[in-house]
């Protein structure tokens, strides 16, 4: 495996199709890490972007989860209980965890997440 390096600003923003918006929020990403990328290795990485009023909708997947705000306030609600969320706040949501993101605030809300599989594709979304 090789080194990769990635610049956010190099990136499209990425989101649900349309259809699917009115059922899993209005969240957008851009992957940093994972072979949409075009690196191989055994973690995905990006950064989920939600705009004042957005919000990715309840959900859950088998795989365990990390958020890391960059940017933004706003409410990461795991199985039913609401996490404030600022700049340099760690969540770790378990495997299966229902949880959802909302941001009420101006500035838009920036998370960079992390699973434990090479493949963001692989991430099955249960809403």
């Amino acid at each position: 495996m090789q080194a990769t390096s990635k610049h956010l600003d190099d990136l499209e923003w990425e989101g649900w199709p349309t259809d699917q918006v009115a059922v899993r929020g209005k969240a957008q990403w851009k992957e940093l890490l994972g072979s949409g990328s075009g690196c191989q290795n055994d973690m995905t990485m990006g950064v989920v972007r939600l705009q004042k009023g957005e919000s990715l909708e309840p959900h859950r997947h088998a795989q365990p989860e990390t958020y890391y705000t960059l940017s933004g306030r706003g409410t990461v609600t795991i199985e039913g209980v609401a996490h404030s969320v600022e700049p340099g706040r760690l969540l770790f949501i378990p495997g299966n965890a229902r949880h959802q993101i909302n941001n009420v605030e101006d500035q838009d809300l920036m998370i960079l997440y992390a699973f434990a599989i090479s493949d963001f594709k692989k991430v099955q979304y249960r809403f």
